[in-house]
């Protein structure tokens, strides 16, 4: 039986179709690529995790017993979530095209990733990133409201006695502020609670709870920032 000479069929087969050796620098630059990718995915799943995290402590999960489940439909953070997942797949799919990626199962890279994103999620949170992250995006793009932020939702049934908006003016006992419609409402603010420790300032978005008196005019029971602390500025531009 004649020996098989694997060397000669592989050099017959380049020779053949033309195959070419990939350049030492080419090759160098694909594996720093790789980690390139591989951290921003990681840095990227860390900021989804924060907005997560800063989306469901901040949420006004006392509105459950007016709405139901059907609230934490509305608000969770669908997008982030999302975002997390999309970015650990990234991540892991090009971890695996590094040097050490063939020594881990799918399992144990996936599962450090979380690990990892979780706690710097988690400082970032504690830093206030996510908060200021999820400002700035409210501030860049009208449509990141519509789309990202459901709360806004939740908070534009006046009827039912929740209604947001960017105060515009502040009086004595009054209160104007422009909802996300562009609607100019009068707010009643002579006896009302507030959550948490926050100044009602021009430029800021408040939400509120009250009763619907009339067309635009709103009789304030309790007010509360709109995120956290009460960072946020500017419903509409």
């Amino acid at each position: 039986m004649e020996k098989i000479n694997i060397s000669q069929i592989v050099l017959t087969r380049i020779k053949d179709e033309g195959i070419k050796p990939i350049s030492r620098n080419l090759f160098s630059i694909k594996r720093v690529l790789f980690w390139v990718i591989v951290g921003l995915s990681f840095i990227v799943g860390a900021f989804s995790f924060a907005l997560v995290l800063s989306a469901l402590l901040n949420n006004d999960w006392d509105l459950l017993n007016k709405f139901g489940f059907n609230f934490i439909f509305k608000t969770l953070p669908y997008f982030w979530l999302i975002s997390l997942a999309l970015f650990t797949i990234l991540g892991e799919y090009y971890y695996r095209k590094t040097l050490f990626g063939h020594r881990r199962g799918f399992f144990v890279i996936v599962g450090v990733y979380l690990v990892s994103t979780t706690l710097f999620g988690l400082i970032f949170y504690l830093a206030g990133i996510g908060n200021i992250v999820e400002d700035s995006f409210s501030e860049i793009s009208p449509g990141y409201r519509n789309v990202i932020l459901n709360r806004m939702e939740v908070w534009s049934h006046p009827e039912e006695g929740l209604l947001s908006g960017k105060v515009i003016f502040i009086g004595e006992n009054e209160i104007q502020i422009v909802d996300p419609k562009g609607t100019i409402w009068i707010v009643n603010s002579e006896n009302y609670n507030t959550r948490g420790k926050f100044q009602i300032e021009v430029g800021r978005i408040i939400k509120i709870m009250g009763d619907l008196n009339e067309d635009n005019v709103f009789k304030a029971e309790e007010i509360r920032p709109w995120i956290g602390s009460g960072v946020g500025k500017n419903v509409n531009k």
